[in-house]
Protein backbone atom coordinates (compact mmCIF):
# COMPACT_ATOMS: atom_id res chain seq x y z
CA UNK A 1 0.00 0.00 0.00
CA UNK A 2 1.12 3.87 -0.86
CA UNK A 3 0.50 6.71 1.08
CA UNK A 4 -0.60 9.78 0.00
CA UNK A 5 -0.48 12.98 2.67
CA UNK A 6 -2.92 16.02 1.81
CA UNK A 7 -3.03 19.26 3.28
CA UNK A 8 -5.49 22.04 2.84
CA UNK A 9 -4.21 25.43 4.22
CA UNK A 10 -6.61 28.19 4.51
CA UNK A 11 -5.22 32.10 5.37
CA UNK A 12 -6.23 35.39 5.26
CA UNK A 13 -5.81 38.74 6.42
CA UNK A 14 -8.26 40.34 8.81
CA UNK A 15 -11.09 42.58 6.72
CA UNK A 16 -9.43 46.03 8.64
CA UNK A 17 -5.92 45.18 6.92
CA UNK A 18 -5.01 47.95 4.13
CA UNK A 19 -3.65 44.95 1.70
CA UNK A 20 -5.34 42.19 0.68
CA UNK A 21 -8.28 42.68 3.28
CA UNK A 22 -9.91 39.14 4.56
CA UNK A 23 -13.40 38.16 5.19
CA UNK A 24 -13.07 38.07 8.41
CA UNK A 25 -12.31 40.60 11.65
CA UNK A 26 -9.53 38.61 12.52
CA UNK A 27 -6.69 36.89 10.44
CA UNK A 28 -7.36 33.64 9.61
CA UNK A 29 -5.18 30.48 9.72
CA UNK A 30 -6.46 26.99 9.53
CA UNK A 31 -4.20 23.90 8.60
CA UNK A 32 -5.48 20.36 8.37
CA UNK A 33 -3.36 17.43 7.39
CA UNK A 34 -3.98 13.98 7.02
CA UNK A 35 -2.50 10.61 5.95
CA UNK A 36 -4.22 8.32 3.65
CA UNK A 37 -3.61 4.72 2.42
CA UNK A 38 -4.22 4.54 -1.32
CA UNK A 39 -3.31 1.82 -3.70
CA UNK A 40 -3.69 2.63 -7.53
CA UNK A 41 -3.90 5.58 -9.29
CA UNK A 42 -5.66 7.23 -12.48
CA UNK A 43 -5.23 10.52 -13.64
CA UNK A 44 -5.34 12.13 -17.17
CA UNK A 45 -6.05 15.88 -18.49
CA UNK A 46 -9.62 16.10 -20.28
CA UNK A 47 -11.04 18.67 -22.34
CA UNK A 48 -14.60 18.56 -21.28
CA UNK A 49 -17.52 19.61 -23.79
CA UNK A 50 -20.67 20.95 -24.01
CA UNK A 51 -22.79 17.99 -23.76
CA UNK A 52 -22.67 16.28 -19.92
CA UNK A 53 -20.79 13.01 -19.53
CA UNK A 54 -20.03 10.57 -17.14
CA UNK A 55 -16.57 10.79 -15.96
CA UNK A 56 -16.47 8.40 -13.28
CA UNK A 57 -18.79 5.24 -13.65
CA UNK A 58 -19.10 3.68 -9.48
CA UNK A 59 -20.52 0.55 -10.66
CA UNK A 60 -17.09 0.45 -12.51
CA UNK A 61 -15.08 1.28 -10.06
CA UNK A 62 -16.70 -0.14 -7.16
CA UNK A 63 -14.57 -2.62 -5.16
CA UNK A 64 -17.90 -4.32 -3.21
CA UNK A 65 -16.63 -2.57 0.02
CA UNK A 66 -18.00 -0.91 3.00
CA UNK A 67 -18.65 3.03 2.56
CA UNK A 68 -15.83 4.43 4.36
CA UNK A 69 -13.40 1.64 4.03
CA UNK A 70 -13.66 1.14 0.54
CA UNK A 71 -13.78 4.17 -2.18
CA UNK A 72 -11.72 6.50 -3.10
CA UNK A 73 -10.08 10.35 -3.18
CA UNK A 74 -10.72 12.20 -6.33
CA UNK A 75 -9.04 15.68 -6.90
CA UNK A 76 -10.72 17.84 -9.56
CA UNK A 77 -8.77 20.94 -11.07
CA UNK A 78 -9.80 23.48 -13.79
CA UNK A 79 -6.82 24.04 -15.69
CA UNK A 80 -8.60 25.50 -18.79
CA UNK A 81 -6.59 28.48 -20.31
CA UNK A 82 -9.28 30.87 -20.79
CA UNK A 83 -11.87 31.49 -18.10
CA UNK A 84 -14.42 28.52 -19.02
CA UNK A 85 -16.35 26.94 -16.14
CA UNK A 86 -16.51 23.16 -15.22
CA UNK A 87 -19.25 21.57 -13.68
CA UNK A 88 -19.21 18.40 -11.51
CA UNK A 89 -22.38 16.38 -10.73
CA UNK A 90 -23.47 12.92 -9.70
CA UNK A 91 -25.90 10.66 -10.63
CA UNK A 92 -27.66 8.00 -9.84
CA UNK A 93 -25.08 4.73 -11.10
CA UNK A 94 -26.12 3.88 -14.45
CA UNK A 95 -28.59 7.11 -15.00
CA UNK A 96 -27.67 8.93 -18.21
CA UNK A 97 -25.41 12.35 -17.69
CA UNK A 98 -27.93 15.66 -17.45
CA UNK A 99 -26.75 19.21 -18.69
CA UNK A 100 -25.11 20.78 -15.23
CA UNK A 101 -25.44 24.23 -16.50
CA UNK A 102 -29.15 24.87 -16.15
CA UNK A 103 -30.22 26.98 -12.97
CA UNK A 104 -31.00 24.96 -10.26
CA UNK A 105 -30.08 21.89 -11.66
CA UNK A 106 -30.66 19.21 -8.69
CA UNK A 107 -27.68 16.66 -9.94
CA UNK A 108 -24.96 19.32 -10.40
CA UNK A 109 -22.45 19.84 -6.98
CA UNK A 110 -20.61 22.15 -7.51
CA UNK A 111 -18.84 24.85 -10.25
CA UNK A 112 -15.04 24.93 -10.82
CA UNK A 113 -13.81 28.14 -12.06
CA UNK A 114 -10.52 28.79 -13.80
CA UNK A 115 -7.81 27.24 -11.64
CA UNK A 116 -10.04 26.43 -8.54
CA UNK A 117 -9.86 22.59 -7.48
CA UNK A 118 -11.68 20.08 -5.03
CA UNK A 119 -10.63 17.12 -3.20
CA UNK A 120 -13.02 14.92 -1.91
CA UNK A 121 -13.64 11.39 -0.84
CA UNK A 122 -15.90 9.34 -3.02
CA UNK A 123 -17.54 6.25 -1.97
CA UNK A 124 -18.31 4.41 -5.68
CA UNK A 125 -22.07 4.77 -5.41
CA UNK A 126 -23.11 7.20 -7.59
CA UNK A 127 -21.32 8.30 -11.23
CA UNK A 128 -19.62 11.53 -10.80
CA UNK A 129 -20.31 13.54 -14.20
CA UNK A 130 -19.06 16.54 -16.14
CA UNK A 131 -19.94 19.61 -18.26
CA UNK A 132 -18.37 23.05 -19.40
CA UNK A 133 -20.23 25.90 -20.16
CA UNK A 134 -17.65 25.94 -23.04
CA UNK A 135 -16.21 23.05 -25.29
CA UNK A 136 -12.75 24.51 -24.39
CA UNK A 137 -13.20 23.71 -20.60
CA UNK A 138 -10.64 21.56 -19.64
CA UNK A 139 -10.68 19.67 -16.04
CA UNK A 140 -7.56 18.10 -14.43
CA UNK A 141 -8.40 14.72 -12.16
CA UNK A 142 -6.34 12.04 -9.72
CA UNK A 143 -8.48 9.28 -8.64
CA UNK A 144 -6.67 7.62 -5.99
CA UNK A 145 -8.41 4.50 -5.10
CA UNK A 146 -8.58 3.76 -0.81
CA UNK A 147 -5.99 0.77 -0.34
Amino acid sequence: MAVITPTLTLTSNASTATTAPGPLSVALSLSATDTLTVDTVTAATLVVGTTPAVLFDGSAQDDGGTAGLHGSFVYLKNVSAADHDVYIGAVVDGASATTLDDADDAVRLFTLKQNEFAFLPWDYTMDIVVDSENAAGTLEYFLFNRG
